[in-house]
């Protein structure tokens, strides 16, 4: 398959599953060329209770936020597994980047 359509699949599957926030799906470039760039924003949890940004930014995330990362962050990097075909040997989730952070 080549990287074209691996990355419009990915892409394609991510929005099947309901991951639209801000999602970007490229190729590397040079010889990061194989790895496949998944990028998207996650909105914080409903009942939210985490702190206030510091003067850097920084806010301490609450145990609920942490939670929905990690689930969201879990099924992405499966949903684009199994979407680009990588699944089994010699990949085995290799190649495959996934870089999510707070919708604000």
């Amino acid at each position: 398959m080549e990287m074209r359509e691996i990355t419009a699949n990915i892409k394609k599957a991510l929005l099947e599953a309901g991951y639209n926030n801000n999602l970007s799906v490229t190729r590397g470039k040079g010889t990061a060329c194989m790895w496949v760039h998944v990028k998207m924003d996650v909105p914080r949890h409903e009942n939210c209770s985490c702190g206030e940004p510091d003067e850097y930014g920084r806010r301490e995330t609450c145990d609920k936020c942490k939670d929905k990362f990690r689930a969201v962050y879990n099924t992405v990097n499966q949903v684009a597994t199994l979407a680009s075909g990588r699944g089994g040997l010699p990949y085995e989730n290799q190649n495959i980047l996934v870089n999510i952070g707070w919708a604000n």
